[in-house]
């Protein structure tokens, strides 16, 4: 732009005020471009999405005609956490070397940020402390707290008030962030005197329960060191839309050969994280990408899951058949001895590869087309989308109601009702949900199924 501007003033002035018209122009698109602009930002960062955008707001009292609720069984991720410490060294040393070469590019007038844009960016200060290795953050414990006051008030006759131990069960694995998660969605659903009181069950090893991956020798040899499970999400880095995406980040940032990925994993991380643990505020590392790019990158991330922990190995789902025999004993039990105390609910508090396996021995969420390197386009609407069934705090859900004429259960994502497969309705008759997922979980033997 500099070259033309002092060509033009060799000859007219004339050309001279073309040219600041077209600067003016180019500053205009410019600042219409600007994410700190944006009024609707995307938000959707696979698996370390935020819950709020995912949760039911509506929290009126469930009423079924003729139907009482009488065991409620909950299996929840635990809320929004912090990275992993190493993740976060990186973010703190090397994210504002990155920013020092973003803004002597702008100075000397490449890339397309605006100014707000490289302002916020200047701005921003890695707040987190990064010997809290994973530790549920203050957003976490509002998912979680939030989530179990809005299930007591839809079922407030079943989760009644005064708590009272022996009427429920809490676990949690053998972390920080689901301890704490546990003790939120307790203190959501019995205000802060009662939760203090909750007896909170901290799973052993090996937790068969809410982590039985960790010891499936099978997925561990299939999956986990397979390097084959990981084959799609590497092909699809070497796409011409993945590499497009790359060269349109470092091109907006104004570098002049391209980024590594592993450049463009550390801005995506501290965009998608700060967004989570901040909702309501403007993440500034965000403005790095186009919605394109971002699309793209959840896209890679959804190839990984789906691979890993969803329908790719059929051994990803079928070793989770011990939460759903939980489910289908407890309530049996409930329905063949109506005349006995029973706990009226089990609470759970788990990991993203749990929940997403989990999903998948439900049979939820499954597409028609499995997602490839080569299909993104093709498959924009898929039900498979971590962002949607995997953020942080996502949850599934059972009830059990009685009924005038029959017992029926409702299962419950992200707290809507769904319908399960093999249910007419989503209150599903209770002789259907055991002619769908009792032999799966009467044939439920860890040990055999994870036998390599």
């Amino acid at each position: 732009m500099q070259t033309t501007y002092f060509w033009c003033i060799a000859l007219t002035v004339s050309c001279i005020t073309f040219v600041l018209s077209d600067v003016n122009i180019r500053n205009a698109e410019s600042s219409a471009l600007c994410y700190d602009k944006v009024d609707s930002p995307y938000i959707l960062f696979s698996t370390k999405t935020g819950y709020r955008v995912n949760q039911n707001k509506d929290d009126e009292e469930v009423k079924v005609k003729g139907c009482v609720a009488k065991q409620l069984w909950l299996m929840s991720r635990h809320g929004t956490r912090n990275t992993g410490t190493k993740d976060m060294i990186k973010m703190k040393e090397k994210l504002p070397v990155i920013f020092k070469d973003i803004k002597l590019n702008h100075k000397e007038g490449r890339g397309s940020l605006c100014e707000d844009d490289i302002n916020n960016l200047e701005d921003w200060e890695f707040i987190a402390n990064v010997t809290e290795d994973k530790f549920l953050v203050r957003e976490g414990f509002l998912e979680l707290k939030g989530l179990g006051r809005r299930f007591q008030r839809r079922f407030p006759t079943l989760l009644s008030k005064p708590f009272v131990n022996e009427s429920y069960e809490f676990q949690f694995t053998d972390s920080e962030r689901t301890d704490v998660s546990a003790q939120a969605f307790a203190k959501g659903m019995f205000g802060k005197k009662d939760s203090s009181n909750v007896y909170m069950k901290k799973s052993g090893k090996p937790d068969n329960l809410l982590r039985f991956y960790r010891t499936c020798d099978k997925w561990l040899k299939e999956v986990d060191e397979n390097p084959n499970a990981t084959i799609e999400k590497k092909l699809f880095e070497e796409t011409p839309e993945f590499l497009s995406m790359i060269k349109s980040v470092s091109d907006r940032l104004g570098f002049t050969s391209l980024r590594t990925i592993g450049d463009i994993d550390l801005m995506y991380s501290m965009c998608s994280f700060d967004k989570a643990w901040r909702p309501k505020d403007l993440s500034p590392w965000c403005a790095v990408f186009s919605e394109n790019d971002l699309q793209i990158l959840e896209y890679r991330e959804d190839l990984e899951y789906f691979y890993e922990d969803g329908y790719g190995y059929s051994i990803n789902y079928e070793q989770a058949c011990t939460p759903l025999k939980h489910i289908i004993e407890n309530f049996r039990q409930t329905v063949q001895e109506s005349e006995v105390s029973r706990p009226k609910g089990f609470f759970y508090f788990t990991h993203s590869g749990t929940i997403l396996k989990v999903l998948a021995r439900m049979g939820l969420f499954k597409d028609t087309v499995r997602p490839t390197h080569l299909n993104r386009l093709d498959i924009r609407k898929r039900a498979w989308r971590t962002s949607l069934i995997d953020s942080f705090a996502s949850n599934v859900a059972f009830v059990l109601f009685k009924c005038s004429d029959d017992y029926r259960v409702t299962a419950y994502f992200q707290e809507r009702p769904v319908r399960l497969p093999g249910c007419s309705h989503e209150l599903c008759h209770f002789r259907e949900f055991v002619n769908q997922y009792g032999s799966l979980a009467e044939k439920c033997n860890i040990e055999d199924i994870c036998r390599v």
